[in-house]
């Protein structure tokens, strides 16, 4: 029997660009930096006040929806919301000579944890 994980595109050294912690955190800064409340934010961008409420408080998790109004409020493309980006090894090892191995094993064990977390987030674990 299949389960959710052999759906879901995982690697041991990538993670999403932004989670929808930090989609939150923009789209929060943006709206404070224009100086509109919830309500003229909302309407400039047509969006429910709810779902911005929900947006800027990221304790929920992101539907289709909320992910196209984040991409048009920070003017980011479906790609870029969804892109993912991968460690680069050689920054995190500029100081230590032969340690690879290490550092590639605490880079995979931080990257499960992370990749864990974020299907916990979205089947509703808490």
């Amino acid at each position: 029997m299949a389960d959710i994980y052999e759906y879901v595109n995982k690697t041991n050294d990538s993670r999403p660009v932004y989670t929808s912690y930090e989609l939150s955190k923009m789209v929060r800064k943006k709206r404070k930096s224009s100086n509109l409340d919830i309500a003229a934010f909302a309407e400039k961008y047509g969006i429910a006040e709810k779902m911005l409420k929900e947006i800027e408080t990221g304790l929920c998790s992101f539907t289709p929806q909320m992910y196209h109004s984040c991409g048009n409020i920070l003017g980011l493309s479906a790609e870029e919301l969804l892109a993912e980006t991968s460690d680069n090894l050689e920054a995190a090892n500029f100081r230590v000579n032969g340690a690879q191995e290490g550092i590639q094993s605490t880079f995979e064990k931080a990257n499960m944890l992370f990749q864990e977390m974020i299907m916990q987030k979205k089947i509703g674990v808490r």
